[in-house]
């Protein structure tokens, strides 16, 4: 009878092989499976905003105080998913309006648009409808604050000559839409 020997040194390398495979696909598919199960950040409406007039002064009325600002193109923007925030030099007021008061840092922020402008009574929505589309043009006035619908944190007057600046903020990505800045103008 004849002795066949038998190479198991092959056998060992093809096992070898097929494992290192195996293991290659299970780490593949880990790796791919925590990177998908990410979902992606919600992104931000696009707009293009600027101010078509600022206008106002420390010694005038709060209703002289008044800054335009214009929807040149893009998405449009809900009123209550928008923020506006307006910096500059001018002052703040959540009482009564004093008569005169030295320029400081302002701060005011138009918590979402849903309000209504106080023009000396006049009580117009902020804006038309639910939404601020392209080509349309809003006012925000000094005597906005005054409202307790109004989503504003105080009426504002303005520094003339001095820059004030617009960011405009998605809500609820929390991502800057637009800033825009121009000087005030006396009225």
């Amino acid at each position: 009878m004849r002795n066949f020997r038998v190479d198991e040194y092959a056998v060992s390398q093809v096992i070898g092989v097929v494992l290192m495979t195996g293991m290659t696909v299970i780490m593949i598919s880990a790796v791919a499976i925590s990177i998908f199960s990410f979902s992606l950040p919600e992104s931000a409406p696009h707009a293009k905003i600027v101010i078509v007039e600022a206008k106002g002064g420390i010694n005038k009325y709060l209703h002289e105080n008044v800054i335009m600002l214009k929807h040149k193109g893009g998405d449009a923007l809900n009123e209550n998913d928008t923020k506006i925030i307006i910096t500059g030099k001018g002052y703040k007021y959540t009482g009564a309006d004093p008569e005169y008061h030295s320029a400081q840092d302002l701060r005011v922020v138009y918590y979402d648009l849903t309000g209504d402008n106080d023009l000396l009574g006049a009580n117009e929505e902020i804006v038309e409808g639910t939404s601020w589309d392209a080509g349309e043009q809003i006012e925000l006035y000094g005597r906005d604050g005054h409202l307790a619908e109004n989503m504003v944190d105080s009426k504002w007057k303005l520094q003339s000559g001095s820059e004030v600046v617009i960011t405009i903020i998605d809500i609820p990505t929390n991502q800057v839409i637009a800033v825009t800045s121009a000087t005030v103008k006396h009225p």
